[in-house]
């Protein structure tokens, strides 16, 4: 096995097409009151694709777990996902910590930093640690 992952990583990532750019967020110190409202979740999921020039496959699907039973302070939070024809966008909030990571994933290009600020704006972000990771 140990001789295979040696293999693989000699192979040169130029052969390979990038088949998406990941940008993945994480937002802190960010509007608690947004942070646990699912309709407002529910409504950033519905409109972001179009604002990125994106196209919705499914409606958004927002969770929101008020169930706290056992679980340490702050471990709970809404999550939600939308598939979009270029990949997906995924959300998940920890409410009581001020915190938010977000993943959109796509097949075609975006513009990242566009997509930074209307986040940090939505979101209120004091600080943000954003990354773009070529996949392929």
């Amino acid at each position: 096995m140990r001789k295979n992952i040696r293999k693989a990583a000699k192979i040169k990532p130029e052969k390979f097409k990038i088949f998406g750019k990941h940008l993945t967020v994480d937002a802190y110190g960010a509007d608690r009151g947004k942070l646990r409202h699912a309709k407002g979740i529910y409504d950033l999921l519905h409109k972001l694709p179009e604002h990125l020039g994106m196209h919705r496959l499914t409606t958004p699907y927002v969770v929101y777990d008020d169930w706290q039973m056992g679980r340490a302070k702050g471990d709970w939070g809404v999550s939600g996902f939308v598939m979009i024809y270029e990949s997906h966008i995924s959300c998940h909030t920890w409410p009581e910590m001020g915190y938010v990571s977000m993943d959109v994933y796509s097949c075609r290009d975006f513009d990242e930093k566009d997509t930074i600020k209307f986040l940090k704006e939505y979101w209120r972000a004091k600080q943000m640690k954003v990354r773009v990771i070529s996949r392929g």
